[in-house]
Protein backbone atom coordinates (compact mmCIF):
# COMPACT_ATOMS: atom_id res chain seq x y z
CA UNK A 1 0.00 0.00 0.00
CA UNK A 2 1.43 3.35 -1.02
CA UNK A 3 1.85 6.16 1.50
CA UNK A 4 0.23 9.57 1.13
CA UNK A 5 1.10 13.09 2.23
CA UNK A 6 -1.46 15.06 4.20
CA UNK A 7 -3.50 17.91 2.83
CA UNK A 8 -4.15 16.38 -0.56
CA UNK A 9 -7.56 15.32 -1.79
CA UNK A 10 -8.79 13.29 -4.74
CA UNK A 11 -12.24 13.72 -6.26
CA UNK A 12 -13.74 11.17 -8.64
CA UNK A 13 -16.59 12.66 -10.63
CA UNK A 14 -18.72 11.82 -13.62
CA UNK A 15 -22.32 11.24 -14.62
CA UNK A 16 -24.66 8.60 -13.24
CA UNK A 17 -23.53 5.12 -14.23
CA UNK A 18 -19.94 6.04 -15.07
CA UNK A 19 -18.44 3.79 -12.38
CA UNK A 20 -17.28 6.41 -9.90
CA UNK A 21 -17.57 4.31 -6.76
CA UNK A 22 -15.83 1.30 -8.27
CA UNK A 23 -12.91 3.43 -9.42
CA UNK A 24 -12.72 5.23 -6.08
CA UNK A 25 -12.62 1.93 -4.20
CA UNK A 26 -9.73 0.71 -6.35
CA UNK A 27 -7.85 3.97 -5.77
CA UNK A 28 -8.54 3.74 -2.03
CA UNK A 29 -7.16 0.21 -1.85
CA UNK A 30 -3.82 1.23 -3.36
CA UNK A 31 -3.44 4.70 -1.86
CA UNK A 32 -4.88 4.08 1.63
CA UNK A 33 -7.98 6.13 1.00
CA UNK A 34 -11.27 6.93 2.73
CA UNK A 35 -14.26 7.81 0.57
CA UNK A 36 -16.49 10.80 1.26
CA UNK A 37 -19.78 10.50 -0.62
CA UNK A 38 -20.81 13.66 -2.46
CA UNK A 39 -24.29 12.48 -3.36
CA UNK A 40 -27.24 14.67 -2.41
CA UNK A 41 -29.53 11.61 -2.05
CA UNK A 42 -27.31 8.96 -0.47
CA UNK A 43 -27.21 11.11 2.66
CA UNK A 44 -30.74 9.92 3.50
CA UNK A 45 -31.45 6.71 5.38
CA UNK A 46 -33.90 4.37 3.71
CA UNK A 47 -33.23 5.64 0.19
CA UNK A 48 -31.17 2.68 -0.94
CA UNK A 49 -32.57 1.25 -4.17
CA UNK A 50 -32.93 4.51 -6.05
CA UNK A 51 -29.54 5.86 -4.95
CA UNK A 52 -27.40 2.80 -5.76
CA UNK A 53 -26.02 2.49 -2.25
CA UNK A 54 -23.36 -0.16 -1.89
CA UNK A 55 -21.80 -1.97 1.03
CA UNK A 56 -22.89 -2.71 4.56
CA UNK A 57 -23.04 -0.48 7.66
CA UNK A 58 -19.72 -0.15 9.46
CA UNK A 59 -17.47 2.19 11.44
CA UNK A 60 -14.41 4.25 10.59
CA UNK A 61 -12.65 5.75 13.63
CA UNK A 62 -15.96 5.55 15.50
CA UNK A 63 -17.90 7.27 12.71
CA UNK A 64 -20.81 5.51 10.98
CA UNK A 65 -20.09 4.62 7.39
CA UNK A 66 -20.72 2.01 4.72
CA UNK A 67 -17.99 -0.48 3.93
CA UNK A 68 -17.41 -1.46 0.30
CA UNK A 69 -14.70 -4.09 -0.09
CA UNK A 70 -13.27 -2.97 3.27
CA UNK A 71 -13.15 0.68 2.15
CA UNK A 72 -15.17 3.11 4.28
CA UNK A 73 -17.65 5.50 2.67
CA UNK A 74 -18.57 8.46 4.85
CA UNK A 75 -21.55 10.85 4.71
CA UNK A 76 -24.02 8.16 3.71
CA UNK A 77 -27.19 7.60 5.78
CA UNK A 78 -26.62 10.72 7.88
CA UNK A 79 -30.13 12.22 7.63
CA UNK A 80 -33.68 10.97 7.97
CA UNK A 81 -35.93 10.88 4.92
CA UNK A 82 -38.08 13.98 4.90
CA UNK A 83 -35.38 16.15 6.47
CA UNK A 84 -34.05 19.21 4.68
CA UNK A 85 -30.35 18.36 4.50
CA UNK A 86 -28.72 21.10 2.46
CA UNK A 87 -25.46 21.70 0.64
CA UNK A 88 -24.40 23.80 3.63
CA UNK A 89 -25.00 20.84 5.96
CA UNK A 90 -22.95 18.52 3.76
CA UNK A 91 -20.15 21.03 3.34
CA UNK A 92 -19.87 21.57 7.08
CA UNK A 93 -19.63 17.83 7.74
CA UNK A 94 -17.18 17.21 4.91
CA UNK A 95 -14.90 19.97 6.18
CA UNK A 96 -14.89 18.38 9.62
CA UNK A 97 -13.96 14.98 8.20
CA UNK A 98 -10.97 16.08 6.14
CA UNK A 99 -8.56 16.81 9.02
CA UNK A 100 -9.57 13.55 10.69
CA UNK A 101 -8.72 11.60 7.55
CA UNK A 102 -5.38 13.38 7.10
CA UNK A 103 -4.54 12.89 10.77
CA UNK A 104 -5.12 9.16 10.33
CA UNK A 105 -2.52 9.18 7.55
CA UNK A 106 -5.12 8.42 4.89
CA UNK A 107 -6.19 10.03 1.64
CA UNK A 108 -9.68 11.57 1.33
CA UNK A 109 -11.42 10.58 -1.90
CA UNK A 110 -14.57 12.57 -2.62
CA UNK A 111 -16.94 10.68 -4.89
CA UNK A 112 -20.29 11.67 -6.33
CA UNK A 113 -22.38 12.87 -9.19
CA UNK A 114 -23.56 16.03 -7.41
CA UNK A 115 -21.05 18.39 -9.00
CA UNK A 116 -22.06 21.35 -6.85
CA UNK A 117 -21.06 19.48 -3.69
CA UNK A 118 -17.61 18.64 -5.03
CA UNK A 119 -16.99 22.16 -6.35
CA UNK A 120 -18.18 23.72 -3.10
CA UNK A 121 -15.58 21.72 -1.18
CA UNK A 122 -12.62 21.97 -3.54
CA UNK A 123 -13.19 25.64 -4.43
CA UNK A 124 -13.90 26.82 -0.89
CA UNK A 125 -17.45 28.06 -1.29
CA UNK A 126 -18.64 30.36 1.49
CA UNK A 127 -22.37 29.73 1.91
CA UNK A 128 -22.86 32.34 4.58
CA UNK A 129 -24.74 34.51 2.09
CA UNK A 130 -26.63 31.68 0.45
CA UNK A 131 -26.14 28.96 -2.10
CA UNK A 132 -25.22 31.33 -4.92
CA UNK A 133 -22.65 33.33 -2.99
CA UNK A 134 -19.56 34.20 -5.04
CA UNK A 135 -17.35 34.46 -1.95
CA UNK A 136 -14.58 31.96 -1.34
CA UNK A 137 -12.66 30.91 1.73
CA UNK A 138 -9.07 29.61 1.66
CA UNK A 139 -8.67 25.84 1.41
CA UNK A 140 -5.78 24.14 3.18
CA UNK A 141 -5.34 21.35 0.66
CA UNK A 142 -4.55 20.60 -2.94
CA UNK A 143 -7.09 18.69 -4.97
CA UNK A 144 -7.04 16.52 -8.05
CA UNK A 145 -10.39 16.05 -9.79
CA UNK A 146 -10.64 12.95 -11.96
CA UNK A 147 -13.53 12.90 -14.42
CA UNK A 148 -14.45 9.49 -15.83
CA UNK A 149 -15.02 9.62 -19.57
CA UNK A 150 -17.92 7.57 -20.89
CA UNK A 151 -19.90 7.70 -24.12
CA UNK A 152 -23.21 9.48 -23.51
CA UNK A 153 -25.22 6.93 -25.46
CA UNK A 154 -23.70 4.17 -23.35
CA UNK A 155 -24.64 6.03 -20.19
CA UNK A 156 -28.21 6.52 -21.40
CA UNK A 157 -28.64 2.85 -22.23
CA UNK A 158 -27.19 1.81 -18.87
CA UNK A 159 -29.54 4.18 -17.04
CA UNK A 160 -32.57 2.87 -18.95
CA UNK A 161 -31.70 -0.76 -18.23
CA UNK A 162 -31.02 -0.09 -14.58
CA UNK A 163 -34.34 1.65 -13.97
CA UNK A 164 -36.34 -1.13 -15.54
CA UNK A 165 -34.39 -3.67 -13.48
CA UNK A 166 -34.86 -1.94 -10.12
CA UNK A 167 -38.36 -0.56 -10.68
CA UNK A 168 -40.34 -3.15 -8.70
CA UNK A 169 -37.93 -3.03 -5.75
CA UNK A 170 -37.93 0.77 -5.92
CA UNK A 171 -41.73 0.83 -5.72
CA UNK A 172 -41.56 -1.40 -2.64
CA UNK A 173 -39.07 1.00 -1.07
CA UNK A 174 -41.22 4.01 -1.92
CA UNK A 175 -44.35 2.34 -0.55
CA UNK A 176 -42.56 1.67 2.74
CA UNK A 177 -41.34 5.27 2.94
CA UNK A 178 -44.85 6.59 2.30
CA UNK A 179 -46.30 4.20 4.90
CA UNK A 180 -43.75 5.55 7.43
CA UNK A 181 -44.91 9.12 6.93
CA UNK A 182 -42.50 10.42 4.28
CA UNK A 183 -44.48 12.70 1.98
CA UNK A 184 -44.90 12.06 -1.72
CA UNK A 185 -44.02 15.74 -2.27
CA UNK A 186 -40.63 15.29 -0.60
CA UNK A 187 -39.88 12.15 -2.60
CA UNK A 188 -40.87 13.92 -5.79
CA UNK A 189 -38.14 16.51 -5.17
CA UNK A 190 -35.40 14.13 -4.05
CA UNK A 191 -34.47 12.70 -7.44
CA UNK A 192 -35.68 11.33 -10.75
CA UNK A 193 -35.82 7.70 -9.63
CA UNK A 194 -38.18 8.60 -6.81
CA UNK A 195 -40.16 11.21 -8.73
CA UNK A 196 -41.34 8.78 -11.37
CA UNK A 197 -41.60 5.92 -8.93
CA UNK A 198 -43.93 8.01 -6.78
CA UNK A 199 -46.07 8.85 -9.79
CA UNK A 200 -46.63 5.12 -10.32
CA UNK A 201 -47.00 4.32 -6.61
CA UNK A 202 -49.66 7.02 -6.20
CA UNK A 203 -51.43 5.94 -9.40
CA UNK A 204 -50.72 9.14 -11.30
CA UNK A 205 -49.05 7.21 -14.09
CA UNK A 206 -49.10 3.63 -15.30
CA UNK A 207 -45.85 1.69 -15.20
CA UNK A 208 -45.08 2.14 -18.89
CA UNK A 209 -45.37 5.93 -18.80
CA UNK A 210 -43.52 6.28 -15.49
CA UNK A 211 -40.54 4.39 -16.90
CA UNK A 212 -40.74 6.23 -20.22
CA UNK A 213 -40.75 9.65 -18.57
CA UNK A 214 -37.86 8.68 -16.29
CA UNK A 215 -35.77 7.73 -19.32
CA UNK A 216 -36.41 11.09 -20.98
CA UNK A 217 -35.59 13.02 -17.81
CA UNK A 218 -32.52 10.89 -17.13
CA UNK A 219 -31.02 11.85 -20.48
CA UNK A 220 -31.39 15.52 -19.62
CA UNK A 221 -29.86 14.96 -16.19
CA UNK A 222 -26.85 13.09 -17.55
CA UNK A 223 -26.29 15.93 -20.02
CA UNK A 224 -26.36 18.45 -17.16
CA UNK A 225 -23.86 16.39 -15.18
CA UNK A 226 -21.49 16.36 -18.13
CA UNK A 227 -21.95 20.07 -18.70
CA UNK A 228 -21.15 20.97 -15.08
CA UNK A 229 -17.49 20.01 -15.35
CA UNK A 230 -17.02 21.98 -18.54
CA UNK A 231 -17.60 25.14 -16.53
CA UNK A 232 -16.29 24.27 -13.04
CA UNK A 233 -12.76 23.40 -12.09
CA UNK A 234 -10.18 21.70 -14.28
CA UNK A 235 -10.85 17.96 -14.05
CA UNK A 236 -8.40 15.48 -15.52
CA UNK A 237 -10.24 13.09 -17.81
CA UNK A 238 -9.55 9.39 -17.30
CA UNK A 239 -10.94 6.34 -19.06
CA UNK A 240 -10.03 3.57 -16.62
CA UNK A 241 -8.39 2.77 -13.30
CA UNK A 242 -4.88 2.50 -14.76
CA UNK A 243 -4.97 6.02 -16.17
CA UNK A 244 -6.52 7.32 -12.94
CA UNK A 245 -3.86 5.67 -10.76
CA UNK A 246 -1.13 7.21 -12.90
CA UNK A 247 -2.59 10.67 -12.31
CA UNK A 248 -2.94 10.03 -8.56
CA UNK A 249 0.69 8.89 -8.25
CA UNK A 250 1.90 11.97 -10.04
CA UNK A 251 -0.30 14.25 -7.93
CA UNK A 252 0.82 12.74 -4.61
CA UNK A 253 4.47 12.83 -5.65
CA UNK A 254 4.51 16.51 -6.68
Amino acid sequence: MESNPVNKLIAVVGPTGSGKTSMAVEIAKVFNGVIISADSRQIYKGLDIGTNKEGAPGKWNGIDCRMVNDIPQLLIDVAKPGDNYTLANWLEEARKLLPKIWKSGQLPIVVGGTGLYVSALTDGYDLGEGRDSKKRIPVDFQSLILEIEKDRDELNIKSDERYEKIFDNLINEISELLANGVSAEWLDKIGLDYRYGVEFATQKKVREFAIRDFKLASRRYIRRQLTWWRHHGKPVKVKDYESAAEQVRKFLKD
